[in-house]
């Protein structure tokens, strides 16, 4: 009986089983390939999305950036336009401190004292300062010359006087100080040329 059952079994059963496992085996492959292949398609998707993403961060942060500073600009730029306008005032206060007291009128004096102090209180706290001016050397970016004078005391383009008074706002020159400074005289510069040329003959 045995031999019966052994004669029934075909060989080429066991082919066909074969080849069924080694084509699925094949499939298998086939899709695990793919799917590597797409997963690798999706992280290169996903590293150009965060090098996107990294992009609009710095660009939105350099946009907030710039709306700042425009907006400093815009504030200082106000802020330098009010306080032109009100310097004039500010001057005039200052000379009416400055002049000599009548004594029928001293309650006058002393309420545009106090006015003249609590302008300058109020333009300080908003960043104005008073350039300083005589006795230093020439600033080109803070001195508008408006004369020159001789004298042989202090060194050439020194500031000997202060025609009209400049200020700082915030460290940026509002207006300028128009000032009187120091040349030397002729005869002064003539020595001062002469002088190597005596040294070399000596």
């Amino acid at each position: 009986m045995s031999n019966e059952t052994e004669k029934n079994t075909n060989p080429s059963d066991k082919v066909e089983v074969v080849q069924a496992s080694e084509v699925l085996f094949a499939e298998q492959q086939a899709i695990i390939q793919s799917l590597k292949q797409e997963l690798e398609a999706n992280k290169k998707k996903l590293n150009e999305l965060q090098d996107s993403m990294r992009r609009l961060a710095a660009d939105f942060d350099n946009y907030k950036k710039w709306v700042a500073k425009e907006r400093q600009a815009i504030e200082r730029t106000a802020s330098e336009s009010l306080i032109k306008k009100l310097l004039d005032i500010y001057e005039s206060l200052g000379k009416a401190v400055c002049a000599p007291a009548n004594t029928a009128g001293n309650e006058f004096v002393d309420g545009i004292k106090m006015i003249y102090r609590e302008f300058s209180r109020i333009l300080k706290s908003e960043g104005l300062e008073p350039i300083p001016s005589i006795g230093l050397p020439l600033d080109v970016y803070k001195h508008e010359v408006l004369m020159q004078k001789i004298n042989d005391e202090v060194p050439e383009d020194t500031v000997l006087e202060e025609i009209q008074r400049g200020y700082l706002l915030n460290t940026f020159v509002l207006r300028p100080a128009k000032v009187v400074v120091s040349q030397k005289s002729v005869k002064e510069n003539v020595q001062n040329q002469e002088k190597p040329e005596e040294e070399k003959g000596g």
